[in-house]
């Protein structure tokens, strides 16, 4: 119990919802900027930088900002038939059994990646490039 309590305690001082008052006029003046018709604006902080849930339209996305209000990634929800032909035949061979749940696509330090959550026996995540290369799986 005292490891769950321990754990926990440390996965809610990395990621902490906050207020968009707290959030440095820098981050809000360039999400605005990109983003002006964002809606269900949710903001948290991590560290050192500022991660931002949002809808445009229908569609979830994330960006995570500098503290200076340079954008470090960004990520939206993105339909399973949006995923490259390479990633979902590669998903198809190494999880025959699974479905494809949901998928992100990544921007993060100038590369493009998928997400792809995958429900099967076992349900897990995966990472590709955009030139589809598997990169990781974790467990979901």
């Amino acid at each position: 119990m005292a490891v769950f309590l321990l754990v926990g305690g440390i996965a809610n001082s990395l990621a902490q919802d906050i207020d968009s008052k707290n959030v440095p006029a820098a981050v809000k003046t360039a999400f605005a900027k990109a983003y002006p018709k964002a809606t269900d604006v949710d903001w948290e902080k991590k560290g050192a930088d500022y991660k931002v849930d949002f809808d445009l339209g229908k569609t979830d996305h994330s960006a995570t900002y500098a503290a200076t209000g340079k954008i470090i990634s960004f990520e939206k929800d993105i339909p399973n038939n949006q995923l490259p032909a390479a990633i979902a035949k590669s998903i198809k061979a190494k999880y025959p059994q699974g479905r494809i749940d949901d998928v992100d696509w990544i921007s993060a330090g100038g590369k493009i990646t998928y997400k792809v959550d995958i429900e099967g026996t076992p349900d897990v995540n995966v990472w590709y490039s955009a030139d589809g290369k598997f990169i990781k799986e974790l467990a979901d």
